[in-house]
């Protein structure tokens, strides 16, 4: 059984002498890293960062504490914050405080245990805030999961359409470098949920990127306001639901001033909805990963350039293109992703592609199968690790599936 490791904490004060005695105090109890200044601390967090912890004095030359602090909330809101003063101004404190949204402030001088017992609080803070929002993240994500693959059975061209708004959010998401990915997803997932109130016919247009008619269009006009409905009752989902609600907001509005808000007033996680889910009609449509950054720059003031160029560096580097396999049902694992539509040998389509295969839907699709009417080989992008198992079983059957890459 493994000790678990020290706290990691950043202490922050223009007296080098008393750093010296906080790490000579506090050096057995913490991973205790140090630095005489503001920007010298900013610094040390991103190159040395995450800390659970990160105390500061408040009277220092240049950037004083209650600055140093709120700019740490800004570049890791998980570190929970400490302020040391000596400084008897209590109003600059309380701002200190209400600002840097500081979880404590210690008054100097204070003694090594003090400020120990200070830390040591602050470090438990830290691990129960961690662990609800790893709880939170967990739960949400396995009960959206597990309401989306349900629904998928009742409209799967919704849904179909759902999980590849989700893959292509997740992936420019993860280029840009934003933290809260799982607020994507699941905004993302959602996000087709109102489909299901729609005509199965309109809901195969909104799937192809057809032109739909006014009283279509009005169907999907109100799906947003459905989707809010449904969702609103469950507690905790408000930064997703803020997502959702703003994925329709240009990003820089014909009409500034006409209340609505400017691009930065956007969630990110809105701004990389909106791209995702008309990127997902271009691909529908059959247009190339070039084409799609090419057109969506044409329509200007809808989206954050940032994220187009996070979709086009994607396409660069190659993170769009995927090998394909023709595998017979029996084939299909659990993690592949379907990259055509399963559709019946009337020519009915049974299961639309960009699904990812869950044990649910193999299981919908084997149950099809077993009348013999389910059309084959079934198109999928297979993981990494398992290509080399399909191509092994390939080859001991009649001939290896082929593979095609594609954009």
């Amino acid at each position: 059984m493994t000790d678990k490791p020290l706290p990691r904490v950043l202490c922050v004060d223009d007296e080098e002498k008393l750093l010296k005695a906080i790490v000579r105090t506090l050096h057995r109890r913490c991973e205790i890293h140090t630095a005489t200044g503001g920007e010298e601390g900013l610094r040390m967090l991103e190159e040395e960062g995450p800390f659970e912890v990160v105390c500061s004095d408040m009277r220092m030359p240049g950037m004083d504490g209650a600055e140093f602090l709120r700019e740490v909330r800004k570049r890791a809101p998980g570190s929970v914050r400490l302020l040391l003063t000596g400084f008897a101004d209590l109003d600059t404190v309380v701002t200190a405080v209400n600002e840097g949204y500081i979880y404590r402030f210690i008054g100097k001088p204070c003694t090594g245990q003090v400020l120990w017992e200070a830390i040591e609080d602050a470090v438990r803070q830290h691990r129960l805030i961690t662990a609800e929002k790893v709880l939170l993240e967990q739960t949400l994500r396995g009960c959206i999961k597990a309401l989306t693959e349900v629904l998928s059975m009742a409209a799967p061209a919704a849904f179909g359409r759902a999980t590849r708004i989700c893959h292509l959010a997740l992936m420019i998401a993860q280029e840009l470098g934003y933290d809260e990915t799982w607020q994507v997803e699941v905004a993302a997932m959602l996000s087709q949920l109102a489909c299901i109130t729609l005509p199965h016919d309109t809901a195969i247009k909104v799937y192809k990127g057809d032109a739909l008619t006014d009283a279509e269009q009005g169907m999907v006009d109100r799906m947003p306001g459905i989707t809010r409905q449904i969702l609103e009752g469950i507690p905790r989902l408000d930064e997703v639901l803020a997502i959702l609600d703003q994925r329709d907001l240009d990003f820089a509005p014909d009409e500034p001033g006409a209340g609505l808000p400017d691009g930065a007033d956007i969630a990110p996680g809105a701004r990389i909805l909106r791209v995702a889910t008309d990127l997902e009609v271009l691909q529908a449509q059959g247009e190339t990963a070039a084409r799609c950054v090419d057109l969506l720059r044409t329509r200007k003031g809808r989206y954050d350039p940032a994220v187009i160029d996070a979709y086009r560096t994607l396409s660069e580097k190659g993170g769009l293109d995927f090998r394909t396999r023709g595998l017979t049902v029996d084939e299909l694992r659990t993690g592949m992703t379907l990259s055509d539509d399963v559709v019946m040998t009337s020519g009915a389509m049974l299961v639309p592609k960009g699904q990812e295969i869950t044990v649910g839907l193999l299981e919908r699709i084997k149950n099809f199968d077993r009348s013999g009417s389910v059309a084959q080989p079934i198109w999928v992008r297979v993981p990494e690790d398992q290509v080399e198992a399909v191509d092994i079983a390939a080859t001991h059957g009649e001939r290896e599936p082929e593979g095609v890459d594609i954009g």
